[in-house]
């Protein structure tokens, strides 16, 4: 399976590959080319997503340009999300499949609290707050505010990988989408 991913985020790349690991696929190759996601560094809500379908329309129209053949376009984005007054951390996969197919998946939320989502909301990083924290420069790219919130718990990798496993489930299974979809049509 040839996929293309939209970030050159080595992060990203691992959570691919653990995502490919759990769904059972190991016959695959990545690429990685970074694409804009057009959205802000720190996207909020809706933002998050189409970030991710961003990445994924400029990595198709630049993979068309470039005649370069793939199976899958893989885009991720995470952000920030608030839900009346709760706050949480999320990840975005948006794929492409060659024939078309477009399938969404999203992470399980991490609950973060009002003050560091304000904090986000105003252009400050998080990232940048931990790395005074643990002394480390990097943050993002490594266990990420998910690693660092959960102590270690769930990596951002991980984090992330649960978002392309959902999108990848859709896909694997659209199947069973179309019997539920006939079914409750016959009601």
């Amino acid at each position: 399976m040839n996929i293309i991913l939209g970030s050159k985020n080595l992060s990203k790349r691992r959570s691919i590959e653990i995502a490919l690991n759990e769904m059972g696929i190991t016959e695959y190759t990545i690429k990685c080319i970074d694409v804009p996601s057009k959205v802000s560094s720190k996207p909020i809500d809706e933002e998050i997503l189409l970030g991710a379908q961003n990445r994924n329309i400029a990595l198709m129209n630049y993979c068309q340009k470039k005649q370069i053949d793939y199976d899958l376009l893989i885009s991720l984005e995470g952000g920030y999300e608030q839900i009346e007054n709760n706050y949480f951390i999320v990840t975005y996969a948006d794929i492409f499949t060659k024939d078309w197919g477009r399938f969404i998946g999203k992470s399980q939320g991490l609950q973060i609290s009002k003050k560091m989502f304000e904090w986000v909301k105003n252009g400050k990083s998080l990232n940048e707050v931990i790395e005074t924290i643990i002394g480390i420069e990097g943050n993002k790219t490594k266990s990420g505010i998910t690693g660092f919130l959960s102590n270690g718990k769930y990596s951002r990798d991980e984090f992330d990988a649960s978002a392309v496993v959902m999108a990848l489930t859709a896909m694997k299974n659209s199947e069973q989408y179309l019997k539920l979809d006939r079914k409750i049509w016959e009601k």
